[in-house]
Parts: C-alpha cells; sequence; structure tokens
C-alpha cells in the first residue's frame, strides 16, 4: 500500500469540510536586504570572478501551519515574527585553453545562506508547518534554530548511552518529540564546463546541493514490510537487545525469528533511524552541438544552423541516501525535507534544430 491522501479512495467519493481556517489578522510580509560584492576581470578576460554577501530580513513572512483535528480545519496561515537569511554567493570562470581551433570555457559557482528564525508569532518559541504519513516526523519553525527543521523520535538513551527499554513491551522507550534534522540544504553549486572544436560544442552541467536531511516515508513502509535490507538481520538466528530497564537495570531481550517482524514494524516510532543525508551531485545536462556551415547552403539562404542533442538528468554521481532520490526532497512547500514515495527525476533526450534566416 502506497500512503496518499488523495480522493476518491477506493474509487469512493469523500465529502469533507472547509481545509482552511481563515485568518483574518494576516499582514504582508516586508523585507530589508543589504548586498556588497566584488567583480573583476584579469588576464584579458581569461578569468573572472564575482563574489556578493547578502543579509536579508523578513518580518511577518506568510506561512502555513497545521492546526490540531479538533478545530474542524487542517491548517491556517499565520505571520512569522522574524527570520533572517545571510549568505555568500561566488561565481568564477575561466578559459584554461584557447586557440584557433579549441577552446574551453569553465564556470563554477556556489551559494551558502544561513538562516535563522528569530522570532514567531507572540508566546510562539516553536510553531509545526507539515507533518509526514503517520506523523512520524514533522516540518517546525523555531526560534534560534534554521528555517525549516525536521523533528521526530528516536530510541531512549540514558546518560551512558544506553538504549532504555519498556519491559512490558520490550521494545525500546520512544524519546520526545526533538529536532533530528535540518531540511533545507545551506549550499549549492554548480559547474559548466563549455568545449568547441571547430563545429562542434559541447557543454557539460554538473550541479549539487549539500547539507540537509531527508526524512524516508519509502524505507519506513520498507522497513515494516520486510523489503529493506536491514530486515535480513535476525531473519534466521533472532536478535538479542540490550541495555537498561526504566530503573537503570540491565535488560536483555531476545527476539525469535518467528517474532522478528513485529519488531521491524516497531522501528517506525524511532524517526532518527530513517534520516539521511540529502547532499547529492548530478550530472545536470549535456549539450552536443555542431554549427552547419551555412555558406555551403546557399539555396536556404541560412545565416546561421545548428543541430543539438540534449540530455538532462543523466545520473546521480554521489549521494548517500538508499532506495530514493535525495532531489525527490526538494519541494516549494512546507514538506520540504519529506521523501514519500516520489518518482526519480525524468531521464530526458532530444534534438534540436536552430535555423536562421
Amino acid at each position: 500500500m502506497v500512503p496518499s491522501s488523495g480522493e476518491p479512495l477506493q474509487q469512493v467519493t469523500q465529502i469533507s469540510g472547509q481545509r482552511l481556517l481563515a485568518n483574518s489578522n494576516l499582514r504582508p510580509y516586508t523585507s530589508t536586504t543589504y548586498e556588497f560584492g566584488l567583480e573583476s576581470k584579469l588576464f584579458g578576460n581569461r578569468f573572472g570572478f564575482d563574489i556578493a554577501y547578502y543579509n536579508k530580513t523578513t518580518t511577518d513572512d506568510i506561512v502555513n501551519a497545521q492546526l490540531p483535528v479538533t478545530t474542524g480545519y487542517e491548517y491556517t496561515y499565520f505571520n512569522v515574527g522574524k527570520v533572517v537569511n545571510k549568505g555568500i554567493e561566488v561565481t568564477l570562470d575561466g578559459t584554461p585553453v584557447r586557440n584557433d581551433n579549441f577552446t574551453w570555457d569553465v564556470g563554477y559557482n556556489f551559494a551558502y545562506n544561513n538562516s535563522e528564525v528569530v522570532q514567531l508569532a507572540e508566546g510562539l518559541n516553536t510553531i509545526s508547518v507539515a507533518s509526514s504519513v503517520g506523523a512520524w516526523a514533522e516540518i517546525h519553525h523555531e526560534v534560534g534554530q534554521p528555517f525549516g527543521i525536521i523533528k521526530g523520535y528516536s530510541m531512549l538513551r540514558d546518560d551512558n548511552g544506553n538504549i532504555v527499554f519498556d519491559s512490558s513491551s520490550g521494545f525500546p522507550v520512544k524519546s520526545e518529540l526533538k529536532k533530528i534534522g535540518n531540511s533545507v540544504a545551506p549550499l549549492s553549486m554548480g559547474l559548466n564546463n563549455h568545449f568547441k572544436y571547430k563545429n562542434f560544442s559541447l557543454d557539460v552541467l554538473v550541479d549539487g546541493r549539500f547539507g540537509n536531511d531527508v526524512f524516508s516515508v519509502l524505507n519506513v513502509y520498507a522497513t515494516r514490510f520486510g523489503l529493506s535490507k536491514r530486515t535480513l538481520e535476525g531473519r534466521e538466528e533472532g536478535l538479542t537487545l540490550t541495555g537498561v530497564d526504566e530503573n537503570g537495570n540491565p535488560y536483555t531481550n531476545n527476539i525469535p525469528s518467528s517474532d522478528i517482524r513485529s519488531y521491524y514494524e516497531n522501528m517506525k516510532n524511532y524517526s532518527d533511524q530513517f534520516i539521511y543525508d540529502g547532499s547529492f551531485v548530478k550530472l545536470r545536462q549535456v549539450v552536443l552541438s555542431y554549427n552547419i556551415p551555412v555558406d555551403k547552403l546557399k539555396l536556404f539562404k541560412l545565416q546561421s544552423a545548428s543541430v543539438s542533442f540534449i540530455a538532462r538528468n543523466l545520473a546521480l554521481l554521489y549521494s548517500k541516501t538508499d532506495n530514493f532520490d535525495p532531489e525527490s526532497a526538494f519541494t516549494n512547500g512546507n514538506a520540504q525535507g519529506f521523501e514519500s514515495f516520489a518518482l526519480p527525476r525524468t531521464r530526458s533526450y532530444g534534438l534540436n534544430l536552430m535555423l536562421k534566416f
């Protein structure tokens, strides 16, 4: 079963009430930005750089927040008091090789953004703006933290690092809701190489994002249903769990292989077991072009002509995630940081013919 909140369910039409609670106190947001930078071209324009630093303060930013079921609504919009973003953007470009027949141009850019929630609405220190299927993890805006942190649960541990077990169930005690990751990547980069040999040219673009975390709903279900590699442990010999009980006494629980499914089913309660480093590097685009010599096509009276082969989303070069594309967790909504059975990016190929008369 793939979790879904869509309608209709099993071809049965559902009746639902108003989801949005209107907020009559909603105000327009304002932002103040200052920026300074330095740009230069050197060595006969063979090398150049552009460096910029910015500081942006947003007041009364508009976000949506989940509401308790008892309200009869699902969410409302409200103003976040104050969010500060500080960062640096750098662009480097150069031409390592240039001669009559061959040219190599390279461009590199990266951006680092440090965000902080300085103030929420009066009386609020944290607010939940999204939750995963099963409410196993939540996205929060919290004072003193980066914009959009992931909160969830872990196995409770004592001061010595021992796992605390519930002696009645035999499973680890679930911790209180706490921060387990950052949903927004602070660092992004791109590297583009342009090669030109006579009438041929080749462009290769690599890009990536770094420093964010992803909560994987897919891997929660894969673990519960015994489809993940991690569930191989204990299938033949069972598992022996050790730690302490609620009173701090040594505790051991021997789980036979016949009961191993219940152990992995219970893993859904520990969100941090399904948090992954969302950093990635991708081969984003390759374009191979040929400029057609129009002087040999005088019959068509062309000023220029070219044909190109274009390929996009070719390869995932670096990733630490299991079973899913880390880029699937990037959205424009509040749920950035959740992966939930998302399809990988589509790889595409195409031909492009350009004629100028």
